[in-house]
């Protein structure tokens, strides 16, 4: 989210280490087609989406991305919630019905529910999962700390140096990695970056702005530009700044992260 500036064109997702196009609509294409194609040409070809809330613009177009491969193969989708109640977890929805594979999106299974699906060999891959994988699961993900290093040395290139960032909640692998590509640009330029120019956000609006607020209160001098750890709580930022009389970009520059709708 930078008006006066296209968005830096951040690097491509990985599956299994390799590169593929975007997220999350056409990976989310190809890993319907992989795991019906393990059924051939049988008939009545079930394909489990299993998603972590809460729902999200990033987590619909992901599933958006699904269904139209879905149409287009002629699979079945069955939606499961991860968790469940106790004795009813996904797992066990699963096991109720004869199943091509397994998509988690936004969700990592725990070691047993790994060892579940690998000890009845369905294949299942992770869609930008919230937490750490379990060791050698194929993963589809953002490139997080390459995508957020790109976004912050552009606006190093627009010669900025005071860059504050708004994080998302402590734990979730992506925002620990946006921050990281965050730090990595600074230093590459060999700028500091100051833990006061940092603040959570926890991927909302509404506590991003309030983060942006705390940040221009306690600063001596506001800084010139902002990274958003997503987009969602960019547009917090901005009305922050608003509410401050400051102006984007005018006073202080603006760039997200997820290339959401709302940022367009």
């Amino acid at each position: 989210m930078t008006p006066e500036q296209p968005r830096p064109s951040l690097s491509p997702p990985v599956i299994a280490g390799r590169p593929v196009t975007t997220l999350p609509a056409e990976p989310s294409r190809r890993l319907v087609a992989a795991l019906a194609g393990r059924r051939g040409s049988r008939e009545n070809i079930l394909v489990d989406v299993v998603m972590r809330g809460p729902v999200s613009p990033h987590t619909l177009a992901i599933l958006c991305g699904i269904e139209d491969a879905a149409w287009r193969l002629g699979v079945d989708l069955v939606l499961s919630a991860a968790g469940g109640r106790p004795g009813n977890g996904w797992p066990d929805r699963v096991d109720g019905h004869d199943t091509a594979g397994v998509l988690l999106v936004r969700a990592a299974p725990t070691a047993a529910e790994w060892a579940w699906l690998t000890d009845r060999g369905i294949p299942a891959v992770l869609v930008d999962p919230r937490r750490k994988p379990p060791p050698g699961a194929p993963v589809v993900a953002s490139a997080n700390r390459a995508g957020a290093r790109a976004a912050v040395a552009h606006l190093i290139g627009l010669g900025h140096e005071r860059i504050a960032v708004i994080t998302g909640r402590p734990g979730v692998p992506c925002g620990a990695d946006r921050l990281a590509g965050y730090r990595d640009a600074m230093a590459a330029a060999g700028l500091p970056a100051d833990p006061a120019w940092q603040a959570c956000g926890y991927f909302q609006t509404g506590l991003a702005r309030q983060a942006a607020l705390d940040l221009l209160n306690r600063l001596p001098a506001p800084p010139t530009a902002v990274f958003a750890c997503s987009d969602t709580m960019a547009i917090g930022v901005y009305e922050a700044l608003a509410e401050r009389g400051l102006s984007v970009p005018g006073d202080v520059s603006v760039v997200g992260f997820d290339d959401a709708a709302e940022a367009g």
